[in-house]
Parts: C-alpha cells; structure tokens; sequence
C-alpha cells in the first residue's frame, strides 16, 4: 500500500492512499481488540473501509497504533476531529 501526501492538507490531517484516505491512531491499548477500535469509529458515524492494526509477533498484543481508511476525507476528517 502506498501512502503520499496531497499537496492541499497539513501534516496532521488524514494522508491520501490508492484507496482512500488514512488516519493515523496512536495510544491503543496493547490489550484491545480490533473490534473495540473499529466500533470506535463507528460509534461516532465514521464508516472505516480498512482498519490495520499491528501485533507483535510473540505476544501477539497490539503495538499501540492503528492505520484506518476512509472512502471519503470529510469522514477521515470527523474521525481525527471527534
């Protein structure tokens, strides 16, 4: 997958990938499921299309950050805002 930022938007905002646009979620609870974190987003009316969390490859806990794809950037956007 590859990530590139569009010319249009600051550092902080949601990054613009092949197939939508991508969030980048810090301070996830080691202990968490990919379900919590997905129906996060979805709670607040964001519709995630892609959640990708990495786990480490003993333990199999989480390593603390998520990327999430959105379809549109005005859901990216409302997802970082709330």
């Amino acid at each position: 997958m590859s990530y590139e930022r569009s010319p249009h938007e600051t550092p902080k905002g949601p990054q613009r990938s092949a197939e939508g646009w991508v969030v980048f979620v810090t301070s996830i609870s080691p202990h968490s499921h990919e379900e919590e974190v997905e129906d996060i987003f979805l709670d607040e009316g964001c519709n995630p299309t892609k959640l990708i969390l990495d786990r480490d490859r003993k333990t199999g806990m989480l390593l603390g950050y998520a990327l999430i794809e959105f379809e549109s950037k005005e859901d990216a956007e409302r997802a970082i805002k709330e």
